[in-house]
């Protein structure tokens, strides 16, 4: 791996932006000291300083910012993959990286187009409150029953070929919780090839929105989600057929 984008969407992280952004910024220095790297910051729709945290931060010119008004973790993401410049494509939270994944994917993406942090694989560990897990759980069984594909967390971190991801973004539909689970659907259905690896998710802070509110949010979307005529394709690039391996 050459170079590489990490895209982490913020919205009121004024108390973890800044040491987190210097956390991973220390961290892709020390994995990878040769390598070319940007940090895109998507700020959306913070009402807190996160706006001005993150402008200070993007005096380092490796950090990038963009803004956008909707509070949107979807767009957001889309937002930072179309600003992403390089080729690989690390999508993170600012309470939720890895860089021992990043370490395991630039190894993965040599054979695979694109590999999933999953936190409900065996060997992963979610220490997330027990309602948010089986919330989780539900929804990505939900996911595997309406679509035919095997990806046990279509919300996890995320390393992704641009080449590839470029080509569908115009095509999503969900625009806030579910457009990287959409994404990640489409990718798979169309041939491509993927490995999820686990990963260990323990929350820097409390969820900011009260789980009642979180599931009606979500559940609209949802049901978009898997109203969609999605069905798996002939590969048209020359990619190995979609599998997943469980590690």
């Amino acid at each position: 791996m050459k170079s590489l984008s990490i895209i982490i969407p913020v919205y009121n992280e004024e108390k973890l932006l800044k040491r987190q952004t210097e956390r991973i910024l220390a961290g892709i220095e020390s994995l990878y000291p040769e390598i070319q790297f940007e940090i895109i910051l998507v700020e959306n729709g913070s009402y807190d300083n996160t706006a001005e945290i993150a402008s200070r931060l993007s005096e380092d010119k490796r950090i990038k910012v963009v803004s956008i008004k909707q509070p949107s973790y979807g767009l957001a993401f889309k937002a930072g993959l179309l600003k992403a410049k390089y080729q690989v494509i690390f999508q993170f939270d600012i309470d939720f990286w890895d860089l021992e994944f990043i370490r395991q994917a630039d190894k993965l993406l040599e054979t695979y187009d694109f590999v999933i942090g999953s936190k409900n694989i065996d060997g992963a560990r979610d220490l997330r409150p027990i309602k948010r897990r089986l919330l989780s759980r539900i929804l990505e069984k939900v996911i595997n029953l309406r679509f035919p594909v095997r990806i046990s967390d279509t919300h996890g971190l995320k390393a992704l070929k641009k080449e590839i991801v470029d080509r569908y973004i115009k095509d999503i539909v969900c625009q806030n919780h579910f457009f990287d689970s959409e994404l990640m659907i489409r990718i798979a259905l169309d041939g491509h090839s993927f490995k999820e690896i686990p990963v260990n998710l323990q929350e820097l802070r409390n969820s900011r929105f009260p789980f009642l509110v979180r599931l009606r949010e979500v559940t609209g979307e949802f049901m978009t989600l898997i109203s969609l005529n999605l069905t798996p394709k002939e590969a048209k690039h020359e990619v190995t057929p979609g599998t997943v391996e469980f590690k």
